[in-house]
């Protein structure tokens, strides 16, 4: 089963997106709460002062285009986390019918499949994980040092550029500690929209190779309807009852791991 959903737990869990378990602690469900209202005010705290700055301060449209990109990927990151937290059961019962179909299977063959199919939903996880970090590294600490500090107009101070613009309205980002202070949330909020991005790819990609995956064990199961193999029935009418549950279980699966539509979670930027 690790070999499905190891690397995606890896991500989801640091920000606080991993199900628990029914039986988990009270004290540890607290905390998952906790994670999630501080990735709330991450979010906010790019989003509020940028629309801010926005509205108020920039006056020309090339800017404002300019700005509407970033904008655009902080308010889908929002999105995509309010949804990936609203659909807490759906992933926890995907998750457990992954850990069902691995503990269930027998035949030397279909887990060789499984295990194929796992080892490529695997590098989906990996490649997408790649891309979105090095876009985060690049953009929110390759530019800035880049760059290095400025001086301000108007003030014998320099400062680090912040990586999403912040209102003046609420606070002078030039000044030390401040600019520090924002940079250094700012950055952190990065990382945490890059990873609820990976998280909703990485999720969709091991659910729908998980899926395929079985669609082949139930191809294999087909091709020895009526001669039979060593893990099958003997009867030909059970044979076909555990083909008809298999499918059954596919559709199921495929019906929960489409919470929402998916796509509305990871398409979108």
């Amino acid at each position: 089963m690790n070999l499905s959903i190891q690397w995606t737990r890896w991500i989801l869990k640091p920000i606080g997106i991993w199900p628990n378990a029914l039986d988990t602690s009270v004290t540890k469900k607290y905390f998952s709460r906790l994670i999630n209202a501080i990735c709330y005010s991450l979010l906010f705290f790019l989003l509020v002062p940028c629309s801010l700055y926005l509205v108020l301060e920039v006056k020309d449209v090339y800017n404002r285009i300019k700005l509407f990109g970033p904008l655009s990927f902080c308010v889908m990151a929002f999105l995509k986390y309010y949804l990936l937290i609203l659909h807490e059961d759906d992933i926890r019962e995907c998750v457990k019918r992954i850990e069902w179909d691995w503990k269930n299977v027998t035949y030397i063959q279909d887990r060789e499949l499984m295990i194929t199919y796992a080892n490529f939903g695997r590098k989906l996880v990996v490649i997408c994980a790649f891309f979105m970090y090095s876009g985060f590294a690049f953009y929110y600490i390759a530019i800035p040092i880049s760059v290095g500090r400025i001086p301000a107009e108007g003030a014998n101070v320099t400062f680090i550029p912040a990586v999403y613009p912040f209102s003046r309205f609420i606070v002078d980002t030039r000044y030390s500690p401040v600019n520090e202070i924002v940079f250094s949330l700012q950055l952190m909020a990065g990382c945490l929209m890059h990873s609820i991005t990976s998280a909703a790819c990485s999720l969709a990609a091991v659910f729908a190779v998980h899926t395929c995956g079985q669609m082949e064990v139930l191809m294999s199961w087909l091709k020895h309807l009526i001669d039979g193999r060593s893990d099958m029935y003997n009867i030909v009418d059970n044979r076909i009852a555990s083909v008809v549950r298999q499918h059954v279980r596919i559709l199921k699966c495929v019906r929960i791991s489409d919470f929402g539509n998916i796509k509305t979670v990871v398409l979108p930027f």
